[in-house]
């Protein structure tokens, strides 16, 4: 059987060096998996460095079910698309649906590049007619 050789000083300098070079940074950081306002000195990251994103653009969609808790569940179709100056969408959402109500589909709408511009959204509810859906994106502007 053969031995597995005895690593040099080189190597093992090179390990500890890789451990404290991953955990150093986490370590670092108050709190735990976050970021947060005194971790940063004051205007070092900026609105260029972020960009101009448009967070939590919102629109809503209206209930298209006639009776509400009549058994019977409608579909209600509504879509909504990022503005011209910041044309990529992610992290979509709907929101302020009851029990009577689920998300059926979600289908991306391209933008001019090709990339998300928007989200159509179909819920399927049982509600009535006095119900809204928020539908939510945030937006990126271009580069």
């Amino acid at each position: 059987m053969k031995r597995v050789p005895r690593p040099s000083p080189a190597m093992v300098v090179a390990v500890i060096s890789l451990i404290m070079a991953i955990g150093g940074t986490a370590f670092a950081l108050p709190g735990r998996f976050s970021v947060g306002r005194d971790d940063l000195k004051q205007s070092v990251v900026g609105a260029r460095a972020i960009g101009k994103v448009v967070l939590e653009h919102r629109w809503v969609m209206e209930s298209r079910d006639a009776v509400a808790n009549d058994g019977i569940f409608t579909e209600s179709e509504g879509e909504i698309r990022c503005p011209a100056r910041a044309p990529f969408a992610f992290d979509p959402s709907i929101g302020m649906m009851g029990p009577l109500a689920y998300e059926r589909r979600r289908s991306v709408i391209a933008n001019r590049w090709g990339g998300p511009g928007g989200y159509r959204f179909i819920v399927s509810g049982d509600e009535g007619p006095q119900v809204g859906y928020t539908m939510k994106v945030n937006c990126l502007p271009k580069r």
